[in-house]
């Protein structure tokens, strides 16, 4: 993991304190135009929590190059210890300005998780809204993470990004089991975005994002979030009674 002088800690886990853009012009795409494997995660209190309950899992979380900060809840915990983040930084919008990235300079991307027919209405979607990306290859997320012959098949595809939406842990899991057999590729965990690509989700309106109730919105519209939403209330809780 690279330590930046610009990062925050909570819970063991370093944020990287940047903007969005600022985050992508000068680390992102540096790593893409050198070729560089990168491997980004998108943490949010649900996956802090994750890591501060399983060890191993914390070490995959912090052998990332960066982690940011997807979540209100972890900016309110920066602000609480007294070192704010710079921005939200979403693996949704993240994702977006990649693709855009991708459709500029004609990039390769590889799209793995969720389900078969989510998987592909995705792709499609890419492909009208991107028609410069190349297609390196797509499959859907039921797969055993152990499998060493799929992960090699998707390096022998040669994608430049590598977008991995199996949800957490497993997502991280996996990119962390198999980057080492790639020889370039931005890897990051990207959970439900597929679903939102395929328009199968929407996302919250402007006005949610921007007051910081995205996830209200969310629960509003997916009352069985109401589990991931008692996760975020116990980070709170450790946050303000530093019983981390």
């Amino acid at each position: 993991m690279k330590h930046f002088e610009s990062t925050v800690t909570i819970m063991d886990i370093p944020f990287i304190s940047t903007t969005r853009d600022e985050f992508v012009t000068h680390h992102l795409i540096p790593h893409l135009n050198r070729q560089q494997k990168c491997f980004v995660v998108t943490a949010n209190p649900e996956i802090v929590m994750k890591a501060r309950e399983n060890d191993s899992y914390r070490q995959i979380i912090q052998a990332a190059n960066y982690i940011v900060p997807d979540g209100v809840g972890i900016l309110k915990a920066a602000q609480y210890q007294r070192q704010p983040l710079q921005e939200r930084v979403t693996g949704y919008e993240l994702t977006l300005d990649l693709l855009n990235y991708a459709n500029e300079q004609g990039l390769s991307c590889y799209f793995l998780g969720a389900k078969e027919e989510i998987n592909y209405k995705a792709v499609s979607e890419v492909k009208k809204t991107y028609p410069n990306i190349t297609i390196a290859g797509h499959h859907h997320g039921y797969i055993d993470i152990e499998d060493e012959t799929f992960a090699q098949s998707i390096k022998e595809s040669q994608p430049d990004m590598i977008f991995v939406a199996l949800g957490s842990p497993k997502q991280e899991q996996w990119i962390v089991k198999h980057k080492d057999k790639f020889d370039k590729g931005l890897f990051m965990g990207i959970g439900g975005v597929f679903d939102v690509l395929a328009g199968e989700v929407k996302r919250a309106p402007q006005m949610w994002v921007d007051l910081n109730l995205e996830w209200l919105y969310r629960l509003l519209k997916q009352p069985f979030r109401f589990k991931r939403i008692l996760t975020v209330l116990e980070f709170m809780l450790r946050i303000y009674s530093r019983r981390y």
